[in-house]
This record gives structure tokens, sequence and C-alpha cells, in this order.
């Protein structure tokens, strides 16, 4: 003879799971699951607001390094010229009128500022060679806004080396 606590399927244990089995889920039961289903809803629509959120902030540093890029191999194939003025790659730049080296351009509706600079680095008078340095700076919005970019905006500056020399680079 079996005890109580020891046989499954038989005496007062087998019975009352039957009858629990036949009772269905309980209402505490439904609450706790809605409960782990809404809180597993929200984690994931957390998940992909900010992952929308990353994508469009990633996607405009792309579009101003890409403008940044092609105006600096622009003035790099024209000799790193003192003189370079990205107008004349004819995409739509216009020179801002406060700043003869700023420039401004909207990219897929994005505002973006453009600042050449270079300076001379090295000087060989020897040669006739003198290494410049050739640089741009972009800032974009960070807001999504149409405006102009502004101070708090990022930047990013990239810069190169060209070679001028007396056949003029």
């Amino acid at each position: 003879m079996c005890s109580e606590g020891a046989c499954i399927g038989r005496g007062r244990f087998a019975m009352s799971s039957i009858r629990r089995n036949k009772a269905g889920t309980t209402l505490i039961e439904l609450v706790v699951a809605m409960v782990i289903l809404a809180v597993a809803a929200i984690g994931a629509l957390s998940y992909e607001y900010h992952a929308s959120s990353h994508y469009r902030i990633a996607q405009r540093e792309m579009i101003a390094t890409r403008t940044a890029q092609m105006v600096l191999e622009d003035w790099k194939s024209s000799g790193g010229s003192s003189d370079y003025d990205p107008r004349n790659l004819g995409v739509g730049f216009e020179r801002s009128n406060t700043d003869s080296d700023l420039y401004l351009i909207e990219v897929d509706e994005l505002p973006i500022q453009v600042r050449v600079f270079w300076r001379d680095i090295d000087n060989d008078p020897v040669a006739s060679v003198t290494l410049r340095e050739i640089g741009i700076i972009v800032r974009w919005r960070s807001d999504f806004s149409s405006n102009s970019p502004g101070a708090s905006d990022p930047r990013m500056t990239l810069s190169t080396y060209v070679r001028l020399d007396a056949a003029g680079g």
C-alpha cells in the first residue's frame, strides 16, 4: 500500500490534479501572462523606436561625410589651390553671406555647412616644393530641422595633404 504523498495517480492527489486540469486557468494566471506579454511588447517597441532613431542619425552622418569627401577629393584633384571654390562642382553649393570660406548645401533635405581651410606645412626652397594640408569641416543639423547648422550641431573634419611644386601642383 502507498502513502498519499508517494503514489502518483492514486489517492486524493490524483483526483485534485484531474479536477484542476478540468477547471482551466485561473484569472490570476491570465493577468500574469498578460502583464508579461505587455512588458515584452513595450520592450520591443522601445527597441524599434531607438533603432530607427539611430538609423536616421547614422544616415545623416553618412550624407555629411560623403559630401565632405566629395569636396576634399575635388580640391585635391585640382592641386590644392588656395583659391578653391566648391561652387565650381556644380552640385548646388552657395557661399555664405558672412564668411568667404563657408559654403552651404542641402543634400537629401539635410542642410550642411562646409568650411574649407588650408595651410602650408613645410617648404623646400631648393626643390621648390611645398607640402600643403587641405581640409574640410562639415557641420549638419542634429535635430532634423531644415535650419542652417549651428555651433551646437555635430561636425566632422577631414583633411589630406598635397604636394605643390613649381609646376603648379
